[in-house]
């Protein structure tokens, strides 16, 4: 199809809707909160620590954890906010025994 100078107009506005049924279809929908094991989120982590880096800061309580039984993970989204922070805990989820 050819495109002329007083066609221009109508062009725009033709891909302006289409670019705004793209967007639409296309809308981000917020990532599910799911567990990490620990060979995960040794992949997840930026410098991809050892394993037995990351079991020493779940010995330290420097990591944010949870453990199911004898299996350990990690929730992403505790995970994210602990990267976001600086790798700060800011608060024990669970009490020292």
């Amino acid at each position: 199809m050819e495109q002329t100078f007083d066609k221009l107009p109508a062009a725009v506005s033709e891909i302006d809707r289409k670019l705004d049924l793209l967007l639409a279809m296309a809308e981000v929908k917020p990532e599910k909160d799911y567990l990490l094991t620990l060979e995960q989120l040794v992949d997840y982590l930026p410098e991809h620590p050892a394993h037995q880096t990351v079991y020493g800061w779940v010995n330290d309580r420097k990591v944010p954890h949870e453990k199911h039984g004898r299996r350990l993970y990690f929730r992403k989204s505790t995970i994210d906010t602990w990267l976001s922070n600086g790798r700060q805990m800011t608060a024990i989820v669970k009490p020292l025994r």
